[in-house]
């Protein structure tokens, strides 16, 4: 009983790495690497990704059509959650798109500036860092891991990669599952929430950080902080709780949203001046200001929201395959597209809007 107790709490304890993950498929080889992007932003685009196999569609139509323009893998061996193209972050800023996966295994990160051509974000064959959230801003890419593996930041389209250590930051503390997000606060503000309430605040595009902390521990289950109206909030999944910050992330403050008996909340959005949460159990909830909140109409689809310069919405939720789009600011919804298959590889989970180069004929 001992032997087998100890193997447990072995395998629990390395978990977060290739040994006790499931078996990781396997990474393409025929992607070039990164570099020589060159972002001209001449036409706007929305793009989606999946929780797993980093399949991606792009609509150039506002919307109403998709197109998928990269698929890694279309193995299941990961269930969605482990290995390389386990997919955690898709971003957007000054023109790239970049995706991010690989949790439990070295990070895969590509991007491009046209939406349909594909590269490896790094100009040199190297191994990356494992991600568990994504932000940019500022044409400044941050991906977010744990305590072990920190934060990795790129100012140059994604052709380098600086690491930022977490470990004099925690000064014998520790932290896991960091969620990480970008906010217009003053020039521009990176705000990384993880476990045991940690809080790394940067308020110079990822050069410098510092540390605080939560008013309340919370253990785990924290949403991506979102930015708007000049405050951050996130979502304590555990808990139902909000966190809220109006300095940049420097300090907090808990509130409630009214979503009781609830636990599991599918995150934050901030679209048409409001922040938007959603939950499985109820149609969710708006704040202009995170503080005070009403209800959002029973219609109302769940998940994630991102919004074009043209006011269309689309929205796309984890664990379901299809893309849902309003062009009345969140009144009325329709089904524009459903992907062909189950399972995680199929779950369009991350969406973004920007503007792009036209594609090449």
């Amino acid at each position: 009983m001992k032997t087998l107790t100890l193997s447990f709490a072995l395998c629990f304890a390395l978990s977060y790495t290739a040994i006790c993950a499931p078996k990781t498929v396997n990474p393409r080889h025929d992607l070039p690497m990164g570099g020589n992007l060159s972002p001209k932003m001449q036409e706007p685009v929305f793009a989606v990704v999946s929780k797993q196999g980093m399949r991606i569609f792009t609509s150039r139509d506002d919307g109403k059509t998709w197109k998928q323009t990269f698929l890694a893998s279309d193995e299941r061996g990961d269930n969605g959650w482990h290995g390389a193209w386990a997919v955690y972050g898709m971003t957007y800023t000054n023109g790239v798109i970049g995706a991010f996966s690989g949790w439990g295994s070295p990070g895969e990160y590509i991007g491009s500036d046209d939406g349909e051509n594909w590269v490896r974000l790094n100009k040199e064959k190297k191994k990356l860092a494992s991600v568990w959230s994504a932000a940019a801003g500022k044409g400044v890419i941050l991906t977010a891991a744990d305590q072990w593996r920190g934060m990795s930041s790129s100012a140059d389209n994604g052709a380098t990669w600086q690491k930022h250590s977490t470990k004099k930051l925690l000064n014998g503390d520790g932290t896991h599952h960091m969620m990480c997000g970008y906010g217009d606060y003053k020039d521009g503000a990176f705000v990384i929430i993880g476990d045991k309430s940690q809080v790394f605040y940067s308020h110079d595009l990822a050069k410098t950080w510092k540390r605080t902390k939560l008013p309340k521990l919370y253990k785990v289950g924290q949403s991506q902080p979102v930015y708007g109206n000049g405050v951050f909030l996130s979502v304590i999944n555990r808990t139902g709780e909000l966190v809220r910050s109006d300095d940049g992330g420097a300090t907090w403050t808990v509130h409630s949203h009214g979503m009781k008996g609830d636990t599991c909340f599918n995150g934050v959005s901030f679209i048409n001046g409001e922040f938007w949460i959603t939950s499985k159990r109820h149609s969710g909830k708006k704040s202009k200001d995170g503080i005070h909140w009403e209800d959002l109409p029973a219609s109302h689809p769940k998940g994630y929201f991102v919004k074009a310069e043209s006011g269309t919405i689309i929205n796309v939720e984890t664990n379901k395959n299809t893309i849902k789009r309003s062009t009345d600011g969140g009144k009325t919804w329709k089904t524009v597209f459903t992907t062909h298959g189950k399972g995680a590889g199929y779950s369009l989970s991350f969406a973004v809007y920007g503007k792009v180069n036209k594609v090449k004929k």
